[in-house]
């Protein structure tokens, strides 16, 4: 069983307290603020045991009421003509489903979903061909329960989200981008190419931050999110880059 379906296993039990691992000042998610969840949740994943222990955290921490299940692709395109779904979380693996182009399918079926990748691969290619395929993020299931449900939430919030070990690898941005294999302005929000525009403008963090009437905090958020799906290794790089999509 892969590692997060028995994380999520142990979770549904309460073998898992969440809250206690990951950021140091990261608080309980029961002492969080949260909000009732509006619509139903498709969980499309060929393991059973991962998609019950899913439902329960959502149940739990993002008070989802309604759940829809998939095993296989197949089953997942016909759950995404219900009209109540809100959410997609979909494993990359999941049998039938051809990688980005499975996903693109996925996008045009149900465009005012998000849908959301939920993944044990963190291969450079895979995470930017769903990007380029247009999920709202790409989740790594090894992380810890508290922190899956934090990425869900910014999601949920409008962003895109995108692992932090994206920068970590080697970047492949030149050639892919020459190649139109991945199309990264297409893959950002709305606020993160405010933010990148700003970059390219010249403005500091903080002329961004008063441009845009947010947190500077914010700002660094965003440009650590951008850096990731533009294969940036610094500012510079990142404002070079910027100018080239831009144009």
């Amino acid at each position: 069983m892969p590692v997060g379906a028995w994380r999520l296993a142990l979770a549904q039990r309460g073998a898992i307290v969440a809250g206690g691992a990951g950021r140091k000042d990261a608080k309980p998610m029961r002492e969080r603020g949260s909000c009732e969840f509006r619509g139903a949740v498709l969980i499309a994943d060929d393991h059973q045991v991962f998609r019950m222990g899913l439902a329960q955290l959502l149940r739990r921490h993002l008070k989802v009421k309604k759940f829809l299940e998939a095993g296989c692709f197949a089953e997942a395109m016909e759950h995404l003509q219900n009209k109540d779904l809100t959410l997609a979380i979909v494993d990359l693996r999941m049998p039938g489903l051809a990688g980005p182009k499975g996903i693109a399918q996925m996008r045009q079926r149900c465009p005012e979903a998000q849908i959301v990748v939920l993944s044990a691969s963190d291969y450079r290619e895979d995470i930017l061909g769903a990007l380029a395929a247009g999920v709202h993020g790409y989740i790594v299931k090894s992380q810890e329960t508290d922190q899956l449900i934090d990425r869900l939430r910014y999601i949920l919030s409008g962003e895109i989200y995108v692992p932090p070990i994206l920068a970590e690898r080697p970047a492949e941005t030149g050639p892919a981008l020459e190649a139109g294999r991945v199309q990264p302005m297409q893959s950002l929000s709305h606020r993160q190419r405010q933010v990148l525009m700003g970059l390219v403008e010249g403005k500091s963090n903080k002329e961004i931050a008063q441009a845009l009437n947010v947190a500077e905090g914010t700002v660094k958020m965003h440009l650590a999110a951008l850096f990731r799906v533009l294969g940036a290794t610094n500012r510079a790089h990142a404002v070079a880059m910027g100018k080239q999509l831009i144009d």
